[in-house]
């Protein structure tokens, strides 16, 4: 809806999860989710495969990648990117410190192209973080979907 000339639009989260995972999680986050009265309107729980699900190109301002791809991060990120609109975020964990995501990962930094990192170079920029506090998934990437034309607003003149 609008008010005042700005578009405001309700922010819903869309997790998918096979629940496979002994020790997964998303299950109880659904259940805590509908116990406040948050799943309605603001939770969009799948228990299902990621590479299964479906959505509207442009969809997505943050895509939140939390599992176990290793060298399958090309495949997913070559389907999943045009779900991301310009100028949002695609961000996954170990990138840094798993051997098989690290190959995507430098096969991005190298823009490499699609056949091994599933994106098209020029279209993202590329961030990413060690966490040596941690012992597992301890290193986050993040890129940002810049394709052509892509620019961010100005809201001011003066910092």
């Amino acid at each position: 809806y609008s008010k005042n000339n700005v578009t405001i639009t309700t922010s819903k989260l869309i997790c998918v999860d096979n629940c496979l995972h002994q020790k997964q999680t998303a299950t109880d986050a659904a259940v805590i989710a509908e116990g406040l009265g948050l799943s309605t309107n603001y939770l969009d729980f799948r228990q299902g495969d990621a590479f299964d699900i479906q959505l509207e190109p442009n969809s997505i301002d943050v895509l939140w990648c939390d599992f176990g791809v290793g060298s399958r991060i090309k495949d997913f990120i070559s389907h999943a990117w045009e779900w991301i609109a310009p100028g949002g975020y695609f961000l996954c964990h170990s990138t840094l410190t798993n051997r098989r995501t690290r190959v995507w990962l430098e096969g991005v930094r190298n823009n490499e192209g699609e056949a091994v990192t599933g994106l098209t170079p020029g279209e993202y920029t590329e961030i990413s973080f060690l966490e040596p506090h941690k012992r597992f998934q301890n290193s986050i990437t993040i890129l940002q979907k810049r394709n052509q034309g892509f620019e961010e607003p100005i809201y001011s003149e003066y910092a």
